[in-house]
This record gives structure tokens, sequence and C-alpha cells, in this order.
């Protein structure tokens, strides 16, 4: 590169993995919830759908919390709900409820 470093590309790549992982925790708690908003989910259930470690998990939740995607989490994410707008995120509207991200096929490029 140059002028530049690779440094920015790295923090780019990181970034844009935070989300995939956050986008997966969030259609995994919307799967959970059957698609209904404030319904209370377990952290549980929802990571093993995501395919997600406790840690990536956690930083998700914080993530989707403060996007307002979902709330009543506590400090640790045990069980919480997926908002009205969280539930939007995922179905876009529609009133079914998505595939989770374990059968999920990848779009194409």
């Amino acid at each position: 590169m140059t002028g530049g470093t690779s440094e920015g590309v790295v923090i780019l790549t990181e970034a844009w993995e935070e989300q995939q992982k956050a986008r997966k925790v969030l259609g995994a708690a919307v799967a959970e919830a059957e698609g209904k908003p404030d319904q209370h989910v377990f952290a549980l259930p929802v990571m093993r759908r995501a395919g997600v470690t406790n840690a990536e998990f956690r930083a998700a939740a914080r993530n989707l919390d403060e996007q307002g995607w979902i709330a009543g989490g506590g400090d640790d994410y045990e069980t919480f709900v997926v908002t009205p707008e969280g539930v939007d995120r995922v179905t876009g509207g529609r009133d079914e409820v998505p595939d989770t991200p374990d059968t999920e096929r990848p779009e194409p490029s």
C-alpha cells in the first residue's frame, strides 16, 4: 500500500467480522423468539444457533443493545428480549420467522 499500512485493513476486517457475528446473533435471537418482539430469549440457545462463542456473543449483544435491537439483557445478557426494531431488522417487516444462521444459504456475490 502506498502511504499507508495494512493496520487499517485489519481493523476494517475485524469490524466487518464483528458486524457479521452480531447479525447472526440477532437472527438467532429472532428465531428463538419465533419472530415475536419482546419475547424473552436465553443466551445459550442463541449462541448455539448463531455458532458463536460466549465472548463473541457478549460483544455482539452489547452492540445490538446499543443499536436498540435487543433490550433487558443486564450486564451478562443471560436473558434478553428482541425489540420490535430488532425483529424488523431481521424480517424486513415480514411476519415470517427468519431462517436460522446455520441453515441460511450464502448470498451470491
